[in-house]
């Protein structure tokens, strides 16, 4: 089964540009999907959903994530390019990392690693990273403090294949959720002899 399929007909270069986009770029951490994509930003696109499966419902580790792909026959000037990717994502934050300041810094050069590792060629990034800490009051006032990080970015990429840039959001979203680039793995110990 088709990872993704257009409800209309696109243009050949965004029709080849997200040929790479496929099953084997999904993080086995994350369920994805694809979504109804926006229709009033670029005559084209194509957009997936992800989240952590969390089936005790807490808070914990249930990091989210939305990607789109945009593409308009017109080369936008803001873009540099006639495509662009927008992403999203959101995560709970443990409280000693909340209060840590560089916690924006991090963020968004985990997302600047994961698009150079896999190869992501782009300019024209932009974004903004959003930390959030809820507190309870009045009969809430017992509840644990609970800090949540958003991610919000867009670039343009430079050449026609989509691919990296979507497999760099499924690591940035599995990295949110407590992976790392690896999976789950128990690390590795060297012998030293």
């Amino acid at each position: 089964m088709a990872l993704f399929e257009f409800n209309t007909e696109v243009p050949a270069q965004f029709a080849a540009a997200t040929l790479g986009i496929n099953a084997d770029l999904l993080r086995p951490e994350l369920e994805t999907h694809q979504i109804p994509a926006p229709e009033k930003i670029a005559p084209n696109a194509l957009a997936f959903s992800t989240h952590k499966p969390n089936p005790a419902e807490t808070p914990n580790n249930r990091a989210a994530g939305r990607i789109v792909f945009l593409h308009d026959p017109e080369e936008f000037e803001t873009w540099g390019s006639n495509m662009r990717v927008i992403a999203y994502g959101k995560s709970p934050l443990e409280t000693d990392v909340a209060d840590q300041g560089d916690y924006a810094q991090y963020w968004w050069g985990t997302l600047e690693l994961a698009l150079k590792t896999l190869g992501a060629k782009y300019i024209n990034g932009a974004g903004t990273i959003t930390k959030m800490i809820s507190t309870g009051v009045g009969s809430l006032e017992g509840e644990p403090v609970h800090s949540e990080v958003e991610l919000r970015a867009s670039w343009s990429p430079t050449e026609d294949d989509l691919a990296p840039h979507f497999a760099a959001w499924q690591n940035l979203i599995a990295e949110m959720a407590g992976f790392h680039v690896g999976g789950e793995d128990v690390v590795k110990i060297e012998n030293a002899s």
